[in-house]
C-alpha cells in the first residue's frame, strides 16, 4: 500500500510525447501557453484553473485502479475530502469517473475535481480547481469541457 502512491506520482509525472485530444477552451477562460506539466491548462479571471494532461497507461491499471490511486493520494497526503464520485462520458463514448473533493484554503473553502478517462494505453486525467463560490459559478462550464 505505501508503493502505491510513489506509483501514483510516477505515473502522473510522465507525460506523453504527442497530445491525443483536441481541447476547446471554454468562454471566460483562458488559455496558458507554454505549460510544462500539461498538455493543456486555462483559468479564469478569479482563479478558476482547468488542466488536460495525457499520460501512458503505465504501469497499466484500469479506471478503478486509477480512481482509488487517485483518491488515496489525495485523502491521505493532500488532506482532501472526497464529497462526490460519478461515473461521465465523453461525447465520443469514452466512459470515466469524476471525483470531486473539498479543501479548506485558511478561512475559505475550495473544490478540486479530477475527472479520469483511462483507455488501454492512455490516461486522460482533466483537473480543474478554484475556490468553492468561483468553481460553483464555472461548473455549467467544467461539465460541457468534461463532455
Amino acid at each position: 500500500m505505501k508503493a502505491l502512491p510513489r506509483v501514483l506520482a510516477l505515473a502522473l509525472l510522465v507525460a506523453a510525447g504527442c497530445s491525443t485530444f483536441k481541447a476547446t477552451t471554454p468562454a471566460g477562460f483562458v488559455e496558458l501557453p507554454e505549460q510544462e506539466r500539461y498538455d493543456y491548462r486555462a483559468t479564469t479571471h478569479d482563479g478558476v484553473v482547468l488542466s488536460v494532461r495525457s499520460l501512458d497507461n503505465e504501469p497499466s491499471g484500469d479506471e478503478a485502479f486509477w480512481t482509488r490511486a487517485v483518491e488515496l493520494r489525495l485523502r491521505h497526503q493532500g488532506g482532501y475530502a472526497l464529497l462526490d464520485s460519478r461515473a461521465v462520458s465523453a461525447r465520443e463514448g469514452l466512459t470515466g469517473r469524476l471525483l470531486r473533493f473539498g479543501h479548506d484554503e485558511g478561512a475559505r473553502p475550495h473544490l478540486y475535481q479530477v475527472t479520469l478517462f483511462v483507455t488501454y494505453k492512455r490516461i486522460y486525467v482533466l483537473e480543474a480547481g478554484g475556490s468553492r463560490e468561483a468553481v460553483e459559478r464555472e461548473s455549467a462550464k467544467l461539465e460541457a469541457f468534461v463532455a
